[in-house]
């Protein structure tokens, strides 16, 4: 088969085929000939001749011929528009060129007028070379385009339109829709119906479905045989062809879907699943320009709502979960602390990295403490009890982060040797504690204008730095942190240059007390007012969580650690959906989490709410396509290792190390339920050592794409 120029195919004789396939020969090159060894049979010799006929007879775009008018035919759609630039050739017109473009966006909610206008602009721009400057002919079937050229009230984009349009010497023509099927096809998208199966591989037998299923929707038949019976009103809107209905609406023709779920789920598969996963506005617009059911809307709605590749892929632009709950103020100064490490990211002239935070929850009171990078639970320790235990005592409470020397064994033992309750925040959240993180702030914005440009005695630095703020009126509080923790406020070098003013109160009396009792009341006042224009102001860039213990959730991706070798852009926003097992706190509402993560993801199971989005679902569309994620070729996803046991190695004979234990792993693979086969061998829910799963599959990863590594040994 070929295809000529003017789109039309031309077909060869099966006989020719097989005896032209069958017996050309070698191409050979003599004296600078070429030779072409056919062999000559009866058989196709009258199939050559018809190709030879075929090939010079048949009608092309023809060049054209500057002594004869043009005749320009436009026609648009929602889709696109179509034009044909012809010259009338004896009895018939004869093609020059064609033109088919996309309709823009933005253009795609305009009037009929203004895009069959477009259409007019694009073609006569398009062919300037060709029109300007001589008399044509526009043949379009949007009748109120004759008067285009006197149309009293005009926007600004067809103003424009109509100045390039007025340049031009033509005579504008009304061709009714039914002789205008060129430029139709052209202005419309190839894909309906018929070419919809074929592009995406659909049953041969969806059209028939589509007419038996119409006789069993009552809406739709109803309509159907109104058309039958010849119902004026009806054939408006609806037409029937060759068994399936159509609705007219804004000059196009948009198939009826009946009311079978397995249809209506197809068909929405095909405009979202197989179109990249498109938003509900990009699916919506698929599906007005070729498919109309009354539901058509809500149902694409929520397809795309309830999409698991969607909710796992697509970032949340919403307001993040999880509404501003800060922790109680504490009864007195040095009851509660707050603790972070500060990483300098520069290592001083003493070989300090790190800053150790301690700020009192109360009074606003801070130290800081510079250490190595390398230092240990057992030196932090040490720390925390040279510079704040000596001075102030025993905390009640130490709020910090997830820090690794927070979370060990020994700093767990320590805290409760000396009555101190360990609160931990969730994973990467530091708004939990946001005591520290904003002392932390002011420390690198106080550093910036003291330290040398190079960097290196920012430790040096530090005892200025802690003695500015602390004798600084907090906001928080409105008194100097010092006046609270230590009872006075100690003297600065500006207080030299000032007289001498003794306290009438002096230290130890009741006076005094019951100043410093009226000093600390109106400090917790002043932080409930400022704790209530916190929550107010946060709570209004956020929203209630509503997660309840068995709930489904996705978790960020970000929670999981990162993986080397994969690039976080390209990695999923969320992975899961796992189950809700219980809510932190005694706040129903959270906004922190207990999550059922796999056993093997090394990562604390409590999330706070701005980490979670909700698993949504709907059993609406049973017959969809899987939405089951890809996986790498030759892998299986493994959901959970959900036990491992050792296996004794028999000793070898004769002297030498004892073998290390076979190591061997209870899974459960992600996305099977029944019995696992691979290359031909089945495995059901047991054991699997480590050979066999590497025999499964050649990198087993787990859900969140981090692969799971096994020892050669184990």
């Amino acid at each position: 088969m070929f295809v000529d120029n003017d789109g039309s195919t031309i077909e060869l004789d099966d006989n020719f085929q097989e005896g032209v396939g069958s017996e050309v020969g070698s191409t050979e090159a003599s004296e600078g000939e070429v030779v072409a060894v056919v062999a000559q049979k009866d058989k196709c010799e009258a199939a050559f001749r018809h190709l030879k006929h075929a090939l010079t007879h048949y009608e092309v775009l023809k060049l054209p011929d500057p002594d004869k008018p043009f005749i320009v035919t436009t026609d648009a759609s929602q889709y696109g528009i179509g034009a044909v630039l012809a010259q009338q050739e004896r009895p018939k017109l004869r093609p020059v060129e064609y033109m088919s473009k996309k309709m823009p966006s933005q253009k795609l909610a305009k009037s009929t007028y203004e895009k069959e206008l477009y259409a007019v602009y694009k073609a006569l721009t398009h062919w300037r070379h060709y029109l300007l400057g001589r008399f044509f002919i526009l043949k379009t079937d949007h009748q109120t385009l004759r008067w285009m050229r006197t149309q009293p009230v005009l926007s600004d984009a067809l103003k424009s339109w109509i100045e390039v349009i007025e340049q031009y010497d033509f005579d504008p023509q009304y061709l009714k829709g039914e002789y205008n099927k060129v430029v139709d096809a052209l202005s419309h998208r190839p894909d309906f119906s018929s070419a919809l199966i074929t592009k995406f591989d659909l049953a041969d037998n969806v059209t028939q479905s589509l007419v038996e299923a119409y006789r069993e929707d009552p809406f739709m038949s109803e309509i159907i045989r109104r058309l039958e019976a010849k119902d004026k009103v009806t054939s408006i809107e609806f037409e029937l062809v060759k068994g399936l209905l159509f609705l007219e609406k804004a000059g196009n023709k948009h198939l009826c879907v009946p009311n079978r779920e397995s249809l209506r789920s197809l068909l929405l598969g095909e405009c979202h699943d197989a179109t990249s996963h498109f938003g509900y506005k990009k699916t919506a617009a698929n599906l007005l320009q070729r498919f109309w059911w009354p539901t058509m809307m809500r149902d694409a709605q929520l397809y795309v709502e309830t999409c698991q590749v969607c909710q796992r892929d697509e970032p949340r632009t919403q307001a993040p979960l999880g509404l501003l709950k800060p922790l109680l103020i504490p009864e007195r100064p040095g009851e509660s602390l707050s603790m972070d490490f500060m990483d300098m990211l520069v290592t001083s002239k003493s070989g300090m990295r790190h800053i150790f935070v301690i700020v009192d929850r109360f009074s606003k009171y801070a130290r800081l403490i510079a250490m190595p990078e390398t230092a240990k639970t057992e030196y932090v320790i040490r720390l925390f009890k040279e510079n704040w235990v000596r001075d102030f005592g025993l905390p009640k409470s130490i709020v910090g982060d997830r820090d690794v020397r927070f979370t060990s064994e020994l700093w767990k033992a320590a805290a409760a040797e000396q009555g101190t309750q360990p609160q931990m925040t969730s994973g990467n959240h530091p708004k939990a504690n946001d005591q520290a993180e904003q002392l932390n702030r002011v420390v690198q914005h106080l550093l910036r204008h003291d330290i040398k440009p190079n960097q290196v005695d920012w430790d040096e630095k530090l005892a200025l730095i802690a003695s500015l703020y602390n004798n600084a009126v907090h906001s928080a509080t409105g008194v100097s942190p010092n006046s609270l923790l230590l009872t006075f406020k100690p003297r600065l070098p500006l207080d030299f240059l000032l007289p001498e003013n003794q306290s009438t109160a002096a230290a130890g009396t009741l006076e005094f007390a019951y100043r410093y009792e009226q000093k600390m009341q109106q400090a917790v006042e002043q932080m409930q007012k400022a704790h209530a224009a916190m929550i107010e102001s946060e709570n209004r860039h956020c929203r209630p969580s509503t997660f309840q213990v068995g709930n489904r959730v996705w978790v960020k991706s970000s929670e999981l650690g990162e993986e080397y070798g994969i690039s976080r852009k390209l990695m999923p926003q969320y992975f899961g959906p796992w189950e809700v097992l219980d809510i932190v706190g005694i706040d129903p509402d959270g906004p922190s989490y207990v999550i059922r993560i796999p056993g093997h993801l090394r990562t604390y199971p409590v999330f706070h709410a701005s980490k979670l989005a909700p698993f949504k679902q709907t059993d609406q569309f049973p017959s969809c396509r899987s939405m089951l994620p890809p996986t790498m070729d030759g892998e299986v996803d493994i959901d959970d290792i959900v036990d491992h046991r050792e296996l004794q190695v028999p000793r070898p004979t004769g002297r030498g190390r004892p073998p290390k234990p076979k190591l061997q792993y209870r899974v459960r693979f992600r996305h099977h339920t029944g019995p696992k086969v691979h290359q031909g061998r089945t495995y059901v829910d047991r054991s699997l050592s480590c050979g066999s799963l590497r025999e499964i599959s050649a990198e087993t990863k787990a859900p969140d794409g981090r692969r799971l590594s096994f020892s050669e040994d184990c």
